[in-house]
């Protein structure tokens, strides 16, 4: 009987420790599903940083939530002026020193920032390992920290300070599988709950000269059309969006597909290429956190980008092609 007690131990140690993890896990859950539920539900307004590639931006955002539907505009404060205004309808980017304007529709529901969370909380757990950190002070308010760390070579982590009071993302780390910080922003300062009023939505950098460029308005989401199709993903992404699109400074229509594990998510445009017009670009290539690729398939020209490893632009643009 007595040499039984060590095996009777050892299983209630580990079924202590599946639990508590699951526990953990729950908990982390819940405060993604808070932060999610925080960036479509309150009215805020405030200046927050972004590191990425040795560059520091600043910008300055007014986020308002009416019938549901979010409208924001952001500015920057440093570096070559511009602006972006975002409702649940098109996103407008004003470029002063290029005197330009780009209008883009939306046709997918994005992840309104600074919202960078999870579609499909209960299939995570596969991919990431989800944990709850110490609570820290960011921009003079108590903030949780959420700890996501993937399981494989094919995503980044993440840690997500959120607001305790309200669940505003306050700041956030994009990380690789080194820990190393490749993204970040932060808040320095924030009004959660202030009256935004319709002038402070309104673009300020308009003018008559400026050039407008639009996405043809008649884009079609073409979920049952697919005429490509990626045939090797890594475990738990799957197709999340298809739709065609005329983008602004493009004569040919643009196929464009986006693969998602929940979390991370990656884009691949396929366009038919025009005679004697050379591709803007060929093989590899890195933003920051941002890897793309592109390459030739016959006519056309696919080019795969996501806030992802490279090894997932690879693995997933090397397999595009053809739906028979």
């Amino acid at each position: 009987m007595i040499s039984r007690l060590p095996d009777r131990s050892a299983f209630i140690f580990l079924g202590l420790f599946v639990c508590s993890t699951a526990m953990a896990a729950d908990a982390a859950h819940e405060w993604l599903m808070k932060i999610n539920h925080a960036a479509r539900a309150l009215d805020y307004e405030g200046i927050f940083v972004y590191q990425h590639d040795k560059q520091l931006e600043t910008m300055q955002i007014f986020h308002k939530v009416e019938n549901h539907s979010s409208r924001e505009r952001l500015m920057s404060l440093n570096g070559a002026p511009r602006e972006i205004v975002r409702d649940a309808n098109e996103v407008r980017c004003y470029w002063p020193d290029k005197n330009s304007v780009m209008v883009e529709y939306r046709k997918a529901e994005g992840k309104a920032f600074p919202s960078i969370l999870p579609e499909r909380l209960q299939d995570l757990d596969e991919y990431y390992t989800l944990k709850l950190g110490n609570t820290e002070r960011i921009t003079g308010r108590v903030a949780q920290l959420v700890i996501i760390k993937p399981t494989d070579q094919y995503r980044y982590g993440y840690r997500l300070w959120a607001d305790v009071d309200s669940g505003l993302l306050l700041k956030a780390d994009l990380l690789d599988n080194q820990d190393t910080v490749l993204e970040q922003f932060m808040f320095t300062q924030v009004n959660i709950g202030a009256k935004i009023p319709a002038s402070a939505l309104a673009p300020g950098m308009t003018g008559k000269s400026m050039v407008w460029y639009r996405e043809d308005s008649d884009t079609r989401n073409i979920p049952d059309k697919a005429g490509w199709s990626a045939s090797q993903l890594p475990k738990g992404f799957r197709l999340s969006a298809h739709m065609t699109r005329r983008l602004p400074m493009r004569k040919q229509p643009v196929e464009h597909l986006v693969y998602t594990d929940g979390l991370a998510a990656v884009s691949v445009f396929i366009e038919k290429q025009e005679k004697g017009v050379k591709p803007f670009m060929q093989g590899p290539s890195r933003m920051g956190a941002v890897h793309a690729m592109s390459a030739q398939s016959g006519d056309y020209q696919i080019t795969t980008v996501g806030e992802v490893p490279a090894a997932s632009v690879a693995f997933i643009g090397g397999s595009v092609s053809p739906v028979k």
